[in-house]
């Protein structure tokens, strides 16, 4: 299976080839929903093509968007530490997207077999500490204005494709998500969004956002 998952690279290539072999693959249509928060876990999913965005239930029980993932990176990977736990959010696909899926017995079998494999564990809890550490740093220190081009530089990384580190980026996300990922209201992003259109940073169309000068937008971040 010839793929490109990233948070395998550091497998050697025996064990990965054996990891990948192991995986089921799954295809969504966009909309569709992976998992429920409150399903039971029981597998971690590799993005390989196409995106999707997380949410979770607010206090007043509202699902509000916190993150979106593209090819190489993973989700629901708390159901490789907590046998029998629960998913703690809501997967959709944003797009067409294909997975592969490691269930958790799967992945003790390989752990008892070749114990180099639990090395993926660390990597998987490493990403995610990384996510909340720098989400709370956000939420703590920046501006809601900051916030914005923030979110919107991050998703350049997601949705940019090849060596695309200056060609304009095609971001397929409404303002609302767009608002609910960087913890802001929609009026604030959309205020942030305007001024950076006048600037010609980004053009803004319907449910979607082009970065036109990527550069200029990671400046505009640097400066909040």
């Amino acid at each position: 299976m010839n793929v490109d998952v990233g948070l395998l690279s550091e497998l050697a290539a025996e064990e990965r080839r054996e990891v990948l072999a192991t995986m089921h693959r799954h295809s969504y249509v966009a909309g569709e929903v992976v998992f429920h928060e409150g399903d039971a876990a029981d597998s971690v999913h590799f993005v390989v093509e196409g995106r999707v965005v997380a949410r979770r239930s607010s206090e007043h029980g509202d699902r509000l968007a916190y993150a979106v993932m593209g090819p190489g990176q993973a989700f629901g990977e708390l159901a490789m530490i907590v046998r029998a736990g629960r998913r703690t959010a809501t997967i959709e696909a944003v797009e067409p997207t294909v997975t592969l899926a490691l269930r958790y017995a799967d992945f003790e079998r390989l752990c008892a077999r070749r114990p180099e494999v639990s090395r993926l564990l660390v990597r998987l809890l490493a990403a995610r500490v990384n996510r909340l550490t720098e989400a709370l740093m956000e939420a703590l220190h920046t501006s809601a204005d900051t916030r914005v081009v923030h979110s919107l530089v991050s998703l350049c990384g997601v949705y940019s494709t090849g060596a695309q580190g200056h060609s304009p980026v095609s971001v397929q996300l409404n303002q609302t998500v767009l608002a609910e990922l960087a913890g802001v209201t929609r009026p604030t992003a959309n205020r942030v969004l305007r001024r950076l259109e006048a600037d010609g940073v980004v053009t803004l169309d319907r449910g979607r956002v082009v970065v036109l000068d990527p550069e200029a937008l990671r400046r505009a971040g640097a400066r909040g």
